[in-house]
């Protein structure tokens, strides 16, 4: 399957270096290591970005049509992704850097209908009381079920491993592993 060009991986050097001095981790020879990278992973994401795009336009009312979103990688940050601006933290395992990219294009997808997914949010689980969870209830369902149309079991286990293992969002994964069946019905899916 051909990819859809959407998301162009990018290297901004000033970017990659003020983060990493920032935590205090500079290296010379990181620039030729995430460069390297690049490549691989725009590679890698070629195999997946028009199933990706399928799958997040399932999700109606986002009307989910990126032209071109500038994914920037780096070497240090605190997270494994930001979606405004998308930056990504290089890791060696492929299948995480393409669940993070999903995870960051799940927030793009959603960022015109958050307020109102919140709300519902708020509604069906009232003691989900912090924005951060709330927001990533649905982001993480969404991802959730991108991911089990793309990677078999072993590959969806590896990745919730290391999601799990993430301060921020842990709570939001609980939720939404215990509550699949419920969310579905907040957050209806178009065949």
């Amino acid at each position: 399957m051909e990819s859809l060009n959407i998301v162009r991986f990018t290297y901004s050097q000033i970017l990659d270096r003020t983060l990493s001095e920032l935590a205090g981790n500079f290296d010379q020879n990181q620039i030729a290591e995430v460069r390297g990278r690049m490549f691989d992973l725009a590679e890698e994401w070629r195999k997946y970005e028009t199933r990706v795009i399928a799958e997040l336009k399932k999700y109606p009312p986002y009307k989910f049509e990126p032209r071109e979103i500038k994914c920037y990688l780096v070497k240090n940050l605190p997270y494994t992704g930001i979606s405004d601006p998308l930056i990504m933290r290089i890791e060696d395992d492929n299948d995480l850097v393409m669940a993070t990219l999903i995870h960051e294009l799940v927030h793009i997808a959603i960022s015109q209908e958050e307020n109102n997914l919140v709300a519902k949010i708020k509604q069906e689980f009232p003691e989900i009381t912090e924005l951060k969870t709330q927001l990533h209830v649905v982001v993480n369902f969404i991802e959730h079920q991108v991911l089990k149309e793309l990677f078999d079991q072993a590959v969806r286990d590896k990745i919730m491993k290391r999601n799990l293992s993430l301060r921020g969002i842990k709570a939001a994964w609980d939720v939404v592993l215990a509550n699949e069946d419920k969310l579905k019905q907040i957050i209806p899916v178009e065949s």
